[in-house]
């Protein structure tokens, strides 16, 4: 049937047998040729996009959000306690309904979080100076370094942890947890002294930075504390050894700057597009500190020492495909991968040795840029270090549909030469689609940086990058969005919405290999 797999799951759901044939009800036309579903992502007729590609890459996930707002806990057991928005603060997002868990579990075997686990959402504490020091308590930790410091005494935003690995769980999906150490959504008070940062130049730099072995023990208390935060939840829950609810993790996010010289500088926060400057503006506080890579090697050390061996330790980074970028990359890899093991015997605990398992690749691609021929280049030597690969948010800068359906039918095509059926020692092993639908994609409306419009403004332009399109049953919530010459109205979603499959859907699936 075209190369289309069909699963007993899948014909359980339709209970459709023709002359021996299952026939997926608006999915098959009369000549055998998949064709476009006009119903919803949940329908039974539809091919499950997991299901679909299962020989060829252990996981194929996508990117969703929570929301980021007030939660109740229900039950007594923080781990097992069910948790439900108490309608004090902010809004419930995708992963808080049913009716999206539903379509997450038909297409997906691992999720990633978009917002939730990065230090941004789970430390959430109320820092000294802000009116709420009442809230804010410490307690004494002892880094591997010797060194001891005042750490928060819990998590601010705990609650959230354990809400979204519940919606994980009841949808029966993994995820890749993302991410541990990252230069942007991280407070600037968790880099300086007292936990209330300042500056004297408008935040493009700290005028009260740590020292590097405050940072190094307060960087290990953040990875350990977390790490067993996950650890506790999937103890209760029925996790463990050879089954753990986060199976990955993005250890350290996007180090590698763009203007970088792999000859030279090449780490965010030392080329001349990220010196003495703020995260917003591409520099890197964990730079700022270090001035070397030290809090990178740290991360995979740290991670190592309190993630279970059984979970895959990851970088993860955006055009990661550029040749200059590529190489500095590759330089990084390296660094993680001949570390020395610190034997810190004079403070009585373990050796810290490294270990980095994945390169991540982003794949944030446009149509016509890098191409699949320099992707592949870059795959390839990631993968000749020994690590294997995860594509981990894909999405497409596509001006139409019909371009974004053309690029996710070839890189598809692509993927599968490096699976689990090519044979090679290492492979592209998780494939994540970076969203659900086109018109919440961060991506929409899309920038155009290589032309701008007659105010000098880059051009904006409607994107169609994701698998998915809303199905808007709330039309209040439409909104426009500003685009060059004119704006685009774009549905938000809201509970009772759905998602219908686009023609990027039915060309992924088209593009299935035998």
């Amino acid at each position: 049937m075209n190369g289309i797999k069909i699963s007993v799951r899948q014909i359980a759901l339709t209970g459709i047998l023709t002359g021996g044939l299952l026939m997926f009800t608006n999915c098959i036309s009369t000549d055998g040729k998949f064709s476009e579903n006009n119903g919803t992502w949940v329908d039974a007729s539809l091919p499950s996009l997991y299901e679909t590609y299962s020989e060829h890459f252990d996981y194929v996930g996508l990117a969703a959000e929570y929301g980021n707002f007030g939660l109740k806990q229900n039950g007594s057991n923080k781990y097992t306690a069910s948790y439900t928005a108490d309608g004090y603060w902010g809004r419930p997002n995708e992963l808080y309904y049913s009716d999206v868990l539903k379509g997450i579990s038909r297409h997906a075997n691992t999720i990633t979080l978009g917002n939730e686990l990065k230090p941004q959402f789970v430390l959430g504490w109320w820092a000294p100076g802000t009116g709420d020091e009442n809230d804010f308590k410490t307690v004494k930790f002892t880094g591997t370094n010797g060194v001891t410091i005042d750490v928060p005494a819990s998590f601010g935003n705990e609650k959230l942890i354990y809400a979204t690995l519940n919606a994980a769980k009841s949808a029966g999906v993994k995820m890749r947890g993302h991410v541990l150490t990252w230069h942007s959504q991280t407070p600037d008070d968790f880099f300086a002294e007292n936990y209330s940062a300042k500056s004297d130049n408008n935040f493009s730099t700290l005028s009260n930075p740590v020292s590097k072995e405050v940072m190094t023990a307060r960087h290990e208390w953040y990875i350990k504390s977390l790490l067993e935060c996950v650890a506790a939840w999937e103890k209760e829950n029925g996790y463990g050894m050879g089954n753990h609810l986060i199976w990955a993790w993005d250890v350290v996010n996007e180090a590698v700057a763009d203007d970088g010289n792999p000859d030279g500088n090449f780490y965010r926060g030392s080329t001349s597009g990220t010196r003495n400057k703020g995260p917003a503006n591409g520099g890197s506080r964990w730079y700022e500190i270090y001035n070397s890579n030290e809090f990178i090697i740290n991360a995979f050390r740290f991670a190592n020492k309190y993630a279970p061996q059984d979970v895959e330790l990851c970088y993860n980074d955006y055009n990661e495909y550029q040749a200059g970028k590529t190489e500095g990359i590759i330089k990084l890899l390296q660094a993680v991968q001949n570390a020395e093991t610190v034997n810190p015997s004079a403070h009585g605990v373990e050796a810290l040795s490294a270990r980095i398992n994945v390169m991540a690749m982003q794949s944030h691609v446009g149509v016509s840029y890098p191409g699949v021929a320099s992707y592949k280049s870059a795959l390839e030597k990631f993968m000749d270090l020994g690590l294997n690969i995860h594509v981990s948010e894909l999405d497409f800068s596509a001006a139409s549909q019909e371009e974004a359906a053309a690029a996710y039918g070839e890189y598809f095509s692509m993927f599968q030469d490096y699976g689990n059926k090519s044979g090679l020692p290492q492979k592209i092993e998780c494939v994540t689609i970076w969203g659900i639908n086109n018109q919440n994609s961060w991506i929409n409306p899309a920038v155009n940086y290589s032309k701008k419009d007659a105010a000098g403004n880059f051009e904006k332009y409607q994107s169609y990058p994701l698998l998915f399109d809303l199905i808007d049953n709330n039309p209040a919530t439409i909104v426009n969005v500003p685009v060059t010459g004119g704006s685009i109205r774009l549905p938000k979603w809201d509970e009772g919405d759905s998602y219908k499959p686009n023609a990027s859907f039915n060309a992924v699936i088209r593009a299935l290999k035998s």
